[in-house]
């Protein structure tokens, strides 16, 4: 049966404030040499127009599914309701004011018909400026089972939906916009992962990125509640509360 019969994608774009690069990113979707996917943007509450326009680009493409959120709420609950929309066999997020290279997903799903065990894929990515000039290539590690220490979240990522079922999901006990990173290693630490050495990922820098507010993790407060901290500490022997290394 043909890739396209076969597997649909859900992509979670999270919105706020980003009207300035909506068009492009949504674009970026709609332009897939794949289309078999469903773009589940989430606004959460902008105030420059962004819900607006995503509204509008969403007329006469029924794949295109528009949410608002009740409030602000942040990041972090915005991607947890924005995923319970979702109805592929695959996610993966694109964010509002980033872009994906137009044979992506199709990339992808080749990848995982090729690992039919791995559960997550990501690729390598180039960082784009706000007119969409290209900054610099930013390549990824081949993942590593032994060295969870040197991953963490990577654009763009994608997993299968089945293996939601089978660990914590989007940690809403997070407040900082680390819910990917924290996903990603409750799949990794059960499952394989696999890099896929293509920039298929734009990240747009444009001095308000939502990833620029993170704290790290050394002066985080957030650490005795992070699946991240939790499986770093452990790879790279340290202390997860601490954030100290321990003795061997």
């Amino acid at each position: 049966m043909p890739m396209a019969k076969r597997d649909k994608i859900s992509i979670i774009m999270l919105a706020y404030n980003n009207v300035s690069y909506l068009k492009a990113a949504i674009d970026s979707i709609k332009e897939q040499t794949y289309q078999n996917w469903e773009l589940l943007i989430s606004d959460d509450c902008s105030s420059d127009g962004t819900w607006e326009l995503a509204s509008t680009l969403s007329n006469h493409d029924e794949r295109i599914k528009v949410y608002k959120t009740y409030q602000n709420i942040g990041v972090v609950k915005n991607r947890k309701i924005a995923y319970s929309y979702a109805t592929g066999d695959f996610v993966c997020h694109v964010d509002a004011d980033d872009m994906v290279e137009r044979w992506a997903l199709e990339e992808m799903l080749i990848a995982f018909d090729k690992s039919p065990d791995v559960m997550l894929i990501y690729s390598d990515m180039a960082q784009i400026g706000q007119r969409g000039e290209h900054q610099l290539y930013s390549a990824s590690k081949n993942f590593d089972k032994n060295r969870l220490y040197q991953h963490g979240w990577r654009h763009l990522g994608m997993y299968r939906k089945s293996v939601m079922d089978s660990i914590e999901g989007y940690n809403e006990k997070l407040v900082s916009a680390c819910e990917d990173g924290d996903l990603f290693m409750q799949i990794a630490e059960k499952y394989p992962c696999q890099r896929l050495a293509k920039p298929l990922y734009f990240y747009r820098s444009h001095g308000n990125n939502s990833s620029s507010k993170n704290k790290h993790c050394s002066n985080c407060s957030e650490r005795a509640v992070c699946n991240f901290i939790r499986v770093w500490a452990k790879s790279a022997n340290y202390d997860p509360i601490t954030f100290t290394p321990l003795k061997k």
